[in-house]
């Protein structure tokens, strides 16, 4: 027998219903595939294993403070570190990198891949400043310390945090991309709410209940498309605190919470965006929208905020989907009404041939074997 492969870790938080989890799942089953030893590490336990692909726990169940669960994730990630002793540790998005910063100071011999998800400047979204400088501050240490940047955009590399690592040739653009053809496999039969298919428009939106995804004007735009016509809302996304009570407490007061369905996060999102009539997606910001590429996949009528990533570069700026201004309602509500009316709306068509899994595979495949070469 010849030596062991060199281990490659992918760090998530925990293994949940989210596009940063999606991508990581397959960046792992993929590096598995093309002959790599990988194990997906997460901090809270939990979530379905990808084949071919080891998984382990550092933390037997989660904290009341995120923050100390977080210190406690790195703690043990560190000790992870140094018993596995990793070639490579990814770090698949960006709530996940101060943990695998802070876990792996003093690791030698790990190089660090850091996967920027989402846009720290929040581009689109009413301006925080201090939050904002503290952002800056802490990617500018992952910055220095990562062997390489993968952004997930190219919007991502007009960030001033990522200058050097561009200017040094440790950064790239690699951004998500989808199978439609097994995203398709994935509508199966079965209807998964009352709402979906029947005689009154159904939207659907996806995402975690955050101030980041903008729910609350999404809300207020369907108040004033349920003036001019019965519809109704459904948000799937989870929330570990009062979001979703909020949420519910400003439909009440908009007078549509008979209307608003909140079921929480799903495995399998394809059968919902099939059968909805328009998918929406209001973000202030994002890296890059992986749930606009499985709506587009499905061929789900789509309407989604100008900032919210690369979503004006996948809908081909307006000719595959409608795009709005994520701060006016009125405008988001008369989209959502155009592409709700068979009369009106623009589906995504083939669009989603563009962003195929196979570009997206041969670049990590590529800069795996760069890093373990080097």
């Amino acid at each position: 027998m010849g030596p062991a492969r060199p281990l490659i870790c992918v760090y998530v938080h925990a293994l949940v219903a989210t596009g940063v989890v999606r991508n990581a799942r397959l960046i792992a089953a993929d590096l598995a595939a093309r002959g790599h030893r990988v194990q997906l590490v997460t901090a809270l336990p939990g979530g379905d294993a990808v084949p071919g692909v080891s998984h382990r726990a550092l933390l037997s169940d989660a904290c009341r403070s995120r923050l100390l669960e977080k210190g406690q994730a790195a703690l043990a990630l560190r000790r992870h570190l140094l018993g596995k002793r990793p070639a490579i540790l990814i770090s698949a998005g960006n709530h996940g990198h101060g943990v695998a910063w802070a876990g792996s100071r003093g690791v030698a011999g790990v190089k660090r891949v850091y996967r920027i998800s989402n846009d720290i400047m929040r581009r689109g979204a009413p301006s925080h400043g201090l939050s904002r400088q503290v952002r800056s501050a802490m990617m500018r240490l992952v910055a220095a310390d990562a062997a390489h940047l993968v952004l997930v955009s190219p919007t991502l590399a007009e960030t001033p945090a990522f200058a050097r690592a561009a200017q040094e040739d440790r950064s790239s653009v690699i951004a998500n991309g989808i199978d439609a053809v097994a995203a398709r496999e994935r509508i199966g039969t079965d209807v998964p709410h009352p709402w979906l298919g029947g005689d009154v428009p159904a939207l659907l939106a996806i995402g975690r209940l955050a101030p980041q995804k903008n729910f609350g004007t999404l809300l207020q735009a369907f108040a004033l498309l349920r003036q001019r016509q019965h519809a109704r809302l459904i948000i799937l996304g989870e929330s570990r605190d009062a979001a979703r009570a909020t949420l519910m407490a400003q439909a009440r007061q908009l007078g549509v919470a008979d209307d608003l369905a909140l079921p929480g996060t799903v495995d399998n999102v394809f059968p919902w965006l099939a059968r909805c009539d328009a998918f929406v997606l209001p973000s202030w910001w994002e890296g890059t929208a992986n749930v606009l590429l499985e709506a587009m996949a499905v061929d789900a009528p789509c309407i989604a905020s100008v900032s919210a990533g690369n979503a004006a570069q996948l809908l081909d700026d307006g000719r595959h989907g409608l795009l709005v201004d994520p701060a006016d309602a009125q405008a988001m509500a008369q989209a959502i009404a155009l592409q709700i009316d068979p009369a009106t709306r623009i589906r995504p068509g083939h669009r989603i041939d563009q962003f195929g899994m196979e570009a997206v595979s041969a670049a990590w495949g590529r800069l795996i074997d760069r890093l373990l070469a080097e």
